[in-house]
């Protein structure tokens, strides 16, 4: 691990995300294992909230298997999310703010209590769950062309960029493993299912506050999780209209700029 890079990767990551280029992915070539990438992540987050940012919960990627496949990756990985990131219901996204962005359907969980210990599990989220509501995550890289490898994307806060809740709503009575997906955007429809997120979504927080006790940190009651997709990442345009049904759970609807 090069020291001394850490904190200029973790700025040109952060400046990449507010108006700078893309960061060349020739700057990652000693970014080699995760306990690195780890260390940017950490470094990003050091900074942004010392520039006043104020973290509200995480977000979980990579929750099944097919994009773990991708990165070669044995588990999901995870990132922050920031308040100045989260948008209102109803405001209009700016891609021109994004390089290549794409939109995930999913189930934010908003947590009435903390997961502080080292063998959360799925049970102990729903009880720990205040409520839940349907989400886009926009995810997009800072890397230019994208990551190549898994260090590179948790270095790159596993491309957490935008994110929207729909209105919330209590944890239904039935497991979420039953929650099915359609993601409309224009005439295309896209279906999906939360047992694309590791059988269950609360499958994945409790995965999520494992890795982060790892870390030193945890789950604090109030976080908001993004859960991961039930639907495959898809390409967004300026001049689309999105709306994700998840049945019992709600709608969410986002316009791209």
């Amino acid at each position: 691990m090069q020291n001394d890079a850490i904190p200029e990767l973790a700025r040109r990551l952060w400046q990449a995300g507010n108006g700078e280029p893309p960061v060349d992915p020739e700057l990652a070539g000693w970014l080699d294992d995760l306990e690195s990438a780890h260390a940017v992540e950490d470094a990003t987050r050091a900074l942004v909230v010392d520039a006043g940012e104020r973290v509200i919960g995480y977000k979980i990627g990579l929750t099944s298997q097919p994009a773990r496949d991708v990165f070669g990756a044995g588990e999901p990985a995870a990132g922050h999310l920031l308040a100045s990131r989260l948008l209102p219901e109803g405001e209009a996204l700016a891609i021109a703010e994004l390089f290549a962005p794409k939109a995930e359907v999913e189930i934010a969980f908003v947590l009435g209590e903390a997961l502080p210990g080292p063998d959360v599990t799925a049970s102990d989220v729903r009880n720990a769950t205040a409520e839940v509501a349907p989400a886009f995550e926009i995810v997009d890289s800072r890397w230019r062309g994208g990551p190549s490898t898994l260090p590179m994307l948790v270095a790159d806060n596993t491309n957490a960029a935008r994110a929207v809740l729909g209105p919330r709503v209590g944890l239904p009575g039935g497991s979420l493993s039953e929650v099915v997906a359609t993601l409309s955007i224009g005439d295309r429809e896209i279906p999906g299912s939360a047992t694309a997120v590791m059988g269950d979504p609360a499958e994945a927080v409790a995965w999520l506050a494992r890795h982060l006790l790892n870390r030193g940190l945890r789950l604090e009651a109030g976080d908001i999780v993004l859960s991961g997709t039930l639907c495959p990442p898809t390409v967004i345009s300026a001049g689309d209209r999105l709306v994700a049904d998840l049945g019992e759970l709600g709608r969410v609807a986002l316009d791209v700029d």
